[in-house]
């Protein structure tokens, strides 16, 4: 039933603990628990979660011949020597709070990408977009923390100051042949964006 789907969801996601004999434990804690990365893939509504009006903008978009050499992105070995490179700042209340950078190989797309047509709002979108350029249905993503230090660039971006501790996120996805598709990294704003995760364990 829907009820009992809905107690599976939660219980899943950390908020109730079903104890046979007992019945459903309600965890107040992570009711409290913002920003929680494991469960809130937008972020638009990830800021949102933590109580910023967000919004977002497209700074960079087109081709390169090489992979920028300011990226910590690991790219797997691929025989592509040009990429299609999509770069959005995602503001918190006006403030630069994450930077997402996005590269696609020429080699996984099936059109040429139109830097108009690049949605800019939602996680959702950005799933589209894979859809419709790519020669794949997306089947799963492989996703690191890495902690880095603010560059340059960033520093610029994110008015950060340099050599700051920071986290960034690489994230590879790939189509259901194991095709590599879009790999992606992601700036989190230290002091804005407080990454959270719930760990239910059983």
């Amino acid at each position: 039933s829907t009820i009992r789907e809905a107690l599976i969801t939660l219980d899943r996601e950390g908020i109730i603990t079903k104890k046979q004999g007992i019945g459903n434990l309600i965890h107040k804690s992570t009711l409290e628990v913002k920003m929680r990365i494991d469960l809130v893939q937008d972020f638009s509504k990830l800021l949102e979660n933590g109580g910023y009006k967000p919004s977002v903008k497209r700074i960079n978009s087109g081709w390169i011949d090489n992979m920028p050499p300011q990226l910590d992105i690991k790219m797997p070995s691929t025989k592509d020597k040009r990429y299609f490179l999509s770069e959005f700042l995602y503001l918190a209340d006006n403030q630069p709070a994450i930077l997402a950078t996005n590269i696609f190989p020429k080699s996984a797309l099936n059109m040429a990408i139109q830097s108009d047509g690049i949605p800019l709002n939602s996680f959702k979108g950005f799933f589209n977009l894979l859809s419709k350029y790519t020669n794949e249905e997306i089947s799963h993503s492989i996703t690191r923390f890495i902690p880095s230090k603010v560059d340059t660039r960033i520093s610029k971006i994110l008015k950060i100051k340099e050599n700051e501790p920071i986290i960034k996120r690489e994230e590879f996805y790939y189509g259901i042949f194991d095709k590599l598709i879009c790999c992606s990294e992601i700036a989190f704003h230290p002091y804005l964006v407080n990454l959270t995760i719930v760990r239910k364990l059983d």
